[in-house]
């Protein structure tokens, strides 16, 4: 499962929304922040096949867009891996999966009020990824329970 969250945070930034878009926006601002939007039309043309990650193509299909943010600095990285999941969760998100691995701390966290909107972050210091996603994830604490 850990490989799973790992290569589509890999994916996605390698590519490079209501109270969560007003912290993507905050971090999105920052001097040391890469940020990069990715439609659905723009997930369609990524070549899954060539990972070997079971049910990949399958949970990219249920995404309609995502917004990335990867630090360029121990800073950032350090503000958007420990504050980011913080900030999230006093907005109404809660946490679906914790878990650390490699020196790798992994959260997703799924919005309470609108099941669409799922955010998942990655932090390995010095740096962190976080991607915020919008699709079709009604079922995602089974998928992920399924997964391990």
């Amino acid at each position: 499962m850990n490989r799973l969250i790992m290569t589509m945070a890999v994916l996605f930034a390698a590519l490079t929304m209501s109270a969560q878009d007003d912290v993507f926006e905050k971090y999105s601002a920052m001097g040391d922040m890469n940020t990069t939007y990715v439609t659905k039309n723009m997930l369609e043309r990524v070549p899954l096949d060539q990972f070997d990650v079971p049910g990949l193509a399958q949970m990219v299909e249920r995404i309609e867009n995502m917004k990335i943010l990867v630090s360029r600095g121990d800073k950032a990285g350090k503000k958007l891996g420990t504050k980011l999941p913080a900030q999230l969760s006093g907005k109404g998100f809660k946490t679906v999966l914790s878990t650390k691995d490699d020196g790798r701390d992994v959260t997703v966290m799924q919005s309470k009020k609108d099941p669409t909107r799922v955010v998942m972050v990655v932090y390995k210091k010095p740096q962190a990824i976080a991607v915020s996603l919008k699709g079709d994830f009604s079922d995602l604490e089974e998928t992920l329970e399924n997964l391990k």
